[in-house]
């Protein structure tokens, strides 16, 4: 039997239980995956994960149980103990309805690469191999130090009460390097480099390699400054975290409806500056996060979050949609098949702006440059600090050195109103979003 045959024969089984509504959510995984640990490659490994789930509704009472295993036995067994769960609960009076059927999505384009399919273990380390003497052959101060590269399969496949069944084949390739940098015996700090991407033909080890250790040997020999407030140019990962992170917190109509937004109730009101535009599309060719459909079998769509710095809507899944009598704007995301569906931005996309980092670069008097951050970002509040690492001081249009000790403070909603220059090299992050750098106004820089 096929993943979404299973999934079928799920719910059959809950209706004749007689359950109101039910659904299953069937998910089949193979990782391969290269270790390197102190440069040296340790370990390959092939990982499988296997399972469905089933969410099962009597009475506006749920009921969740999920399985490793298929067979006709096993699902029957987390069919019933779904719906002893559901008898056993208190009915959701939110509760309205499963999603039902409508017009689905063709698959974005570029989101199954055969030839990721088809990587061998060999060919993985080949990938590894290349990019760990990338590393050595643009910096002989540069060192690997950790990483690791995957090749990823995933099949999902969805069918519920109301009609929806759907399934999709996926891949994806990703892998990262930890690198660090020494010279006359001192190191430089830890540089995280890494690529996530559907097309293995886009993937290049080489310039993988060769960016790590760039960014290791310039954070040799830091200096310290005066501590100030002014501008701090965030690269992509910084920017994901520090802005985009909160962005999707209070666009989550979860967070909205518990009033754990600031943004609650701001629809049609500027909250950021001008210049920023954000959209979430599901559908984006060849995106990291694109699907035909959510994790509820919802297809996916194209949503409006900001046009020049006006909120223009939320996302929802279908219990969030269902409580405001809207549509789902297939936003419903899972971890895996032994979770429930909550709301997730799909790619998350800030529109870059037209200027190069360089240029960006060029034009600041007195700033900093932060290609990664590590420390605290609340999102219901905005209010963030931490470390600066690879952080740099610009003077004059030009990167002076490496700074030292640096830390940086201020809140997320205020940056968004300070924003100066959005920067138009955008790549996808592991937050789920697309960001390119972004040059902000009024931070708190404290450097020792």
């Amino acid at each position: 039997m096929s993943l979404r045959e299973y999934a079928e024969y799920a719910v059959k089984k809950c209706e004749k239980l007689g359950a109101s509504e039910a659904e299953a959510y069937g998910q089949k995984q193979r990782v391969i995956e290269i270790v390197l640990e102190r440069g040296e490659i340790q370990s390959e490994r092939t990982k499988t994960h296997l399972g469905i789930s089933i969410r099962l509704i009597k009475d506006k009472k749920l009921g969740f149980a999920y399985n490793s295993t298929l067979s006709k036995e096993s699902i029957e067994k987390a069919c019933e103990a779904a719906f002893a769960l559901a008898k056993a609960s208190i009915p959701n009076p939110d509760w309205i309805s499963l999603p039902s059927m409508s017009k689905p999505s063709s698959s974005p384009e570029g989101i199954f690469d055969q030839r990721i399919a088809e990587l061998k273990s060999a060919e993985i380390l080949d990938f590894a191999i290349q990019a760990a003497n990338a590393v050595k052959e643009k910096d002989k101060k540069a060192f690997v130090d950790d990483g690791k590269f995957s090749a990823l399969i995933n099949e999902t496949s969805i069918v519920n009460s109301h009609g929806i069944s759907c399934a999709e084949k996926t891949t994806l390739f990703s892998c990262y390097l930890i690198c660090m940098a020494k010279e006359m015996g001192k190191a430089s700090s830890m540089v995280f480099e890494y690529e996530i991407t559907r097309s293995i033909e886009k993937f290049s080890p080489t310039k993988l390699g060769e960016k790590a250790a760039e960014k290791a040997v310039a954070s040799i020999n830091p200096k310290s400054v005066e501590s100030f407030e002014g501008q701090v140019l965030l690269d992509c990962d910084p920017a994901a975290v520090i802005l985009a992170y909160p962005i999707m917190n209070s666009i989550n109509a979860d967070n909205v409806q518990r009033n754990r937004s600031l943004w609650a109730g701001r629809i049609g009101e500027e909250v950021a500056n001008p210049t920023l535009s954000v959209v979430d599309d599901g559908l984006l060719p060849r995106g990291v996060y694109s699907s035909a459909f959510d994790d509820e079998g919802v297809p996916r769509q194209r949503t409006e979050i900001l046009a020049k710095g006006v909120l223009k809507g939320y996302l929802h899944n279908s219990f969030t949609s269902n409580k405001e009598n809207k549509a789902s704007t297939g936003n419903a995301y899972r971890q895996n098949y032994a979770t429930l569906p909550t709301v997730m931005a799909s790619n998350m996309i800030i529109q870059p702006g037209n200027k190069k980092l360089e240029e960006i670069i060029s034009e600041i008097d007195k700033g900093i440059i932060i290609r990664r951050f590590s420390g605290n970002v609340r999102p219901e509040s905005g209010e963030f600090s931490g470390i600066a690492k690879q952080a740099s001081l610009i003077e004059n249009g030009e990167i002076k050195h490496a700074l030292k000790e640096t830390m940086i403070a201020g809140n997320t909603f205020e940056a968004l109103k300070n924003i100066i220059t959005i920067g138009s090299e955008i790549r996808a992050t592991l937050y789920r979003a697309y960001v390119p750098p972004i040059l902000v106004d009024k931070i708190k820089i404290v450097s020792k």
